[in-house]
């Protein structure tokens, strides 16, 4: 379920809403702020690229915890692996920003924004077939394996069986914060339906 905004080709998940709610009341406004702006120039980075390489964007769905950008299919390989991993890439430009900041600034705010560009860039490249990372090794392997469908499906099923157990390790490591909690199951509901 959506809500649609058909001029700008944008769709918002109706649980995306709440889910910005509880964080914005969990995490404080600077903390949502310095989540928001990190994937927002990750999602920039796809935008970027895309339109860069000539590609029309059919349609922006925003979700609970992240985004997919619609494109028209057929693209190639190629300029599909470049637009995977612009998002990260622009997630590790970030990073560096955010590091740069945290050196001069010295505060929780800053260390807040590495933490999260260092999470986006990591977990967009896991190769896991929904996720940049598994785009990536998809388009990768298409031409060079003709085992490429298989090679990524068990890539993606060890990525989701990994990320599940850092998924507990990061709970317990936060002192079962709520707000960690609800992030990563989140995610994990995300990964392990796909």
């Amino acid at each position: 379920m959506f809500i649609v905004f058909p001029r700008i080709r944008l769709r918002v998940s109706v649980f995306a809403i709440p889910v910005f709610l509880l964080m914005l009341w969990l995490e404080g406004i600077e903390a949502f702020a310095a989540i928001m702006l990190s994937a927002a120039v990750h999602e920039l980075g796809h935008l970027f690229m895309i339109k860069r390489l000539g590609y029309r964007i059919r349609r922006f769905d925003l979700m609970p915890m992240g985004a997919v950008i619609v494109v028209p299919e057929g693209i190639p390989d190629n300029d599909e692996l470049k637009i995977a991993l612009s998002g990260p890439f622009s997630s590790l430009i970030m990073l560096f920003l955010s590091a740069v900041c945290f050196c001069v600034f010295y505060n929780a705010i800053t260390l807040l924004a590495v933490l999260i560009n260092l999470v986006l860039s990591l977990f967009n490249l896991l190769p896991i077939k929904k996720l940049d990372g598994g785009k990536a090794l998809w388009c990768y392997l298409s031409d060079k394996q003709k085992n490429a469908e298989r090679i990524c499906s068990a890539a993606s099923l060890c990525a989701k069986i990994l990320f599940l157990l850092v998924s507990f390790a990061l709970y317990y490591l936060s002192g079962c914060n709520f707000g960690v909690l609800i992030l990563l199951f989140s995610l994990n509901i995300q990964l392990l339906g796909k």
